[in-house]
């Protein structure tokens, strides 16, 4: 019998790093990634972390050729489930600000994403931005070293 993990949502940073093969942390986001994957976790990322990815990703003075970021983007889109920003995510995203913990709206958003779907639990190397929803998620603070999840 297969056990699959509880649903993860990964932070934009994760993406990046994992697709830039100059990053300091490539090999350590493709290898915790793939842990994910080799345990059957559902892993999630949304069209806001897509287009942060993109954002990230499009300066000129990394010199990638856009062509290999759209390929890459296109594929998260089948490699990984992608939640759509519904009706929900509005409202969700309103009322977690309306509660004061966070100015930080698109990290904000993340957090009313994973609501909308269910995932309780970002992989992120910057769990800081996250600490005002501890008590709604459990963060995952992204780590270097090669690790099983």
């Amino acid at each position: 019998m297969t056990i699959v993990a509880e649903p993860i949502f990964l932070d934009t940073n994760i993406l990046v790093y994992a697709s830039v093969d100059s990053s300091p942390f490539y090999t350590s986001a493709r290898a915790q990634i793939d842990a994910y994957e080799d345990i059957n976790t559902p892993i999630w990322i949304s069209r806001q972390v897509i287009r942060e990815f993109l954002a990230t990703l499009v300066r000129p003075h990394l010199g990638i050729p856009i062509t290999t970021i759209t390929a890459a983007a296109r594929q998260f889109e089948v490699r990984f489930r992608v939640a759509e920003e519904s009706p929900l995510v509005t409202v969700q995203l309103l009322l977690l600000l309306e509660e004061g913990r966070s100015t930080q709206v698109h990290d904000t958003n993340s957090v009313a994403t994973m609501q909308s779907v269910g995932i309780q639990h970002i992989l992120t190397n910057n769990p800081d931005d996250f600490q005002a929803y501890a008590h709604l998620i459990t963060i995952i603070p992204f780590s270097s070293n090669i690790v099983q999840p």
